[in-house]
């Protein structure tokens, strides 16, 4: 078995931007009552006219240049989104990034896409069954809401980010992976018969300040290691109110998690913890070495964490 990690990391986030005056005005609340509720000051949205495959080529570009790779050595293409505008996103994508000769498919698992997908990805580089994965997360949840339902509008937004998977050094890249389900709990957050976002914002609250951080603990259980050796936490940008509680749970220090995306670019569902990598590495709060939890949660009810070492300079010369 090799080990699969992060040769590259890019991002997409749409130039338009959704004020809290533009929502306060809109339902006749005070921008104070958004910010206290979800933590949010700002939200991006895609242009109408961008498909998620223009939103998945502009970051999937940027994810290979920053890798170092050709593109033409890109092996598979996986897709994680909620938001499908066509039938099978990783074949547009392989087409427009000069991916000649390659895999893909396209995964939908809710606001654990990336999770769900990074996960995928590493199986086929551990395996050696291929050495170049693009993982790109997208969604372009604006196409969803419905503009007067306070409980979706507040919070969500669009994006798309991604990562290029491939062998790295041992002591490095991916060290542990959890994912679990519980359909039980659907009806808390889906789409209504009008195809809009329907949640029931206490429910899902509640769901996820527990199994946040209860999925962080058995990542590490799996992998061996404890709470104390973990350097940085990027859990999935809900709610920062979700996200202050959960860490509280689980005795972390708010200072090492981030926080960024869900204040200045808001909920935009599978992309955000890509997002927040890409964040913390290129602001150098993550350095080659530390360990970092992804952890995700959200519609079926789903979660999942993934623990890794960081280590982007650290790719083995095939």
């Amino acid at each position: 078995m090799f080990s699969a990690g992060v040769l590259g990391i890019g991002v997409n986030i749409p130039e338009n931007i959704i004020t809290n005056e533009m929502i306060a005005r809109r339902f006749g609340i005070t921008q104070e009552e958004i910010c206290r509720k979800t933590g949010i000051l700002e939200r991006r949205y895609e242009s109408p006219d961008s498909s998620l495959t223009d939103m998945c080529e502009i970051a999937g570009k940027r994810a290979i240049e920053d890798a170092g790779v050709n593109p033409k050595d890109i092996d598979m293409v996986i897709i994680g989104t909620n938001t499908h505008d066509t039938h099978i996103t990783a074949a547009l994508v392989q087409d427009r990034i000069g991916a000649a000769h390659c895999a893909g498919l396209d995964l939908h698992s809710g606001c654990s896409s990336f999770i769900t997908a990074l996960a995928t990805g590493a199986q086929f580089v551990q395996t050696g069954l291929y050495k170049n994965v693009l993982v790109i997360a997208v969604d372009k949840c604006s196409s969803l809401l419905n503009p007067m339902d306070k409980k979706t509008a507040l919070l969500f937004s669009d994006g798309a980010a991604a990562v290029v998977l491939g062998q790295v050094d041992k002591s490095n890249g991916i060290l542990g992976i959890h994912m679990q389900m519980d359909g039980s709990g659907g009806k808390y957050l889906h789409l209504d018969e009008n195809k809009h976002i329907k949640m029931d914002g206490r429910a899902v609250f509640e769901f996820a300040v527990d199994r946040f951080p209860k999925a962080v603990h058995k990542v590490l259980e799996l992998s061996g290691l404890s709470l104390q050796e973990v350097d940085f936490i990027i859990p999935h940008q809900s709610n920062l109110r979700i996200i202050e509680a959960g860490t509280a749970r689980l005795g972390f220090p708010m200072e090492k998690v981030h926080t960024k995306t869900i204040q200045y670019y808001g909920n935009s569902s599978a992309p955000t913890i890509a997002i927040g990598l890409h964040e913390e590495v290129k602001e150098g709060k993550i350095k080659d070495g530390d360990v970092v939890v992804l952890a995700g949660y959200g519609a079926g009810l789903g979660w999942g964490a993934i623990v890794m070492r960081w280590g982007q300079t650290s790719r083995v010369l095939i």
